[in-house]
């Protein structure tokens, strides 16, 4: 009797034991782990961390910023993947974890409505206002089928008519070299029409690279893709898209200028600004 006395009372002190071993492992050690959902480049954190009361977040993509938020947001500026960690911390305790973070961009719809371009970094600004004229700024993305571009102006921009070089194929001794932009140009390709009476046509160069000798290819149709003009924060605006395969075969970006004139071919505007020794085409990465 005493030896199952004796059994039982052992039995249930390793029973408790286990149980509170078991407590134990349940509510102790600090843990980092985080989740994320992405709208463009936008990315708000979810942390999931346990037992840890400090945290610090490395966002991989070279920007400098951080953050000791628990469930922070980050914007990032490009497409690509990021390797972020979380660091979790009590006390002296530390646990860190690190995961693949994808972007893929806004999903931007031609369709006047321009909030979906909020994330988006302006790929440049005129400073030179004499010579840029009505174009002030503009912002480029570039999906899998087309390359985007948001566009802003003074109140006069109207783009009766626009025309857009591009050089496709970053060669700035091919195509056609215009003077207006000495630092280097080079456009394989010139889409030139109105906005506002909706024609127009996308040309290819031939010839001389001197020679303005350009022939149409395709209409405004079959290659652009446009929003109407609107007023944004006392500026005019505009977004548009162009199809990628009808500029051939393209290398890792384009380069590109545009400028606007009046319907009798005057010039209003210019983005970059040209005519000035510092004048070059912009670049779009595909």
């Amino acid at each position: 009797m005493k030896k199952n006395i004796t059994y039982l009372c052992c039995a249930a002190l390793i029973m408790l034991c286990i149980s509170a071993c078991k407590k134990n492992d349940q509510g102790s050690g600090t843990k980092a782990v985080f989740s994320y959902v992405a709208d463009g480049f936008n990315v708000n954190f979810t942390n999931f961390s346990r037992n840890a009361s400090e945290y610090s977040w490395n966002f991989g993509d070279n920007s400098g910023e951080t953050s000791t938020k628990k469930s922070p947001q980050h914007i990032f500026k490009s497409k690509g993947d990021f390797l972020v960690t979380l660091t979790a911390k009590q006390g002296s305790t530390v646990s860190t974890f690190t995961d693949t973070v994808s972007i893929i961009g806004p999903n931007i719809k031609i369709d006047g409505d321009f909030t979906d371009w909020q994330y988006v970094d302006y790929s440049f600004t005129n400073t030179d206002l004499t010579n840029g004229g009505t174009l002030l700024g503009i912002k480029t993305f570039a999906s899998p089928t087309d390359i985007n571009f948001y566009l802003e102006g003074t109140p006069d921009m109207q783009f009766a008519i626009i025309d857009m070089y591009i050089d496709a194929d970053n060669n700035p001794k091919t195509g056609f070299t215009t003077g207006q932009y000495p630092l280097g140009s080079g456009a394989e390709f010139l889409f030139e029409g109105s906005l506002v009476g909706g024609w127009g046509s996308l040309y290819t160069h031939t010839g001389d690279p001197a020679a303005f000798s350009f022939s149409p290819i395709f209409d405004i149709a079959d290659v652009l893709h446009y929003s109407a003009i609107k007023s944004v924060s006392g500026k005019n605006a505009i977004e548009f898209s162009i199809k990628k395969d009808k500029l051939g075969t393209l290398k890792s970006a384009i380069n590109f200028c545009i400028v606007e004139s009046t319907s009798g071919y005057a010039q209003l505007g210019s983005i970059p600004a040209n005519n000035t020794a510092a004048s070059g085409f912009l670049q779009v990465k595909l």
